[in-house]
């Protein structure tokens, strides 16, 4: 077994130890214990997640408090969709949550002439330049980490106008029966707002206003 696939284990192991206080309470020679090592390979693993930002670790007097990051979740979340792409299983998710205004940053960002080329060619439509967004429902917050970790649709970064415009990745889906994208930066960004892009205005067309509650069906396929 890599050292990698080492790591990933001991992720799965610590988010196993979980408790109802969202961090697991486990010492080095257990988590050791539970993946077959020595206690000294057990302390070095949890080094190495830790320096690589994928748990956080606080030291008590009752022992070492140990939690996985937003980065250490993904990695969980990534394995999944991939098993259930080798297995067939589900490759799409529903995501509800409410309408909330926006900045207006989003119209800026998805007019840009190099983004609106590969929302034609890979999405197979122009937009309407602005961006429908949604604040995640807790209930759903589950299924935005699995679509976060998903790779999704490529949209590449560049530079214009001495700005840098950063890759993007997008995911096709449907809300109220009309074809629409999620779409966010293909860095993770610790938010639980969704972004939706379609070629008509939505609020427009579905009379939509903040605080109305709605659904997303989102696939996970390219």
């Amino acid at each position: 077994m890599t050292a990698r696939a080492r790591l990933y284990d001991a992720l799965k192991e610590i988010k196993k130890a979980y408790n109802d206080k969202g961090f697991a309470s486990i010492s080095s020679s257990q988590l050791a214990e539970r993946l077959g090592l020595s206690q000294q390979s057990g302390s070095s693993y949890i080094n190495i997640l830790q320096r690589e930002g994928y748990v956080e670790r606080q030291l008590t007097s009752h022992g070492q408090h140990i939690s996985l990051t937003e980065k250490g979740v993904g990695v969980l979340y990534s394995e999944l969709n991939d098993l259930l792409e080798i297995l067939d299983g589900e490759q799409s998710l529903q995501i509800t949550g409410v309408v909330k205004s926006g900045l207006g940053e989003g119209r800026y960002y998805i007019s840009r002439e190099k983004y609106v080329e590969q929302f034609r060619e890979k999405l197979n439509f122009v937009p309407y330049f602005g961006t429908l967004n949604i604040v995640v429902d807790g209930g759903y917050l589950s299924h935005y980490s699995r679509l976060q970790a998903a790779s999704g649709i490529k949209i590449l970064g560049f530079e214009a106008d001495g700005r840098t415009f950063g890759p993007v990745k997008a995911f096709r889906g449907t809300i109220f029966q009309t074809n629409c994208a999620i779409i966010m930066p293909e860095r993770t960004v610790h938010t639980d707002v969704l972004e939706i892009i379609a070629t008509e205005y939505l609020r427009e067309k579905y009379s939509l206003k903040d605080g109305d509650r709605v659904t997303i069906l989102v696939s996970l396929k390219d």
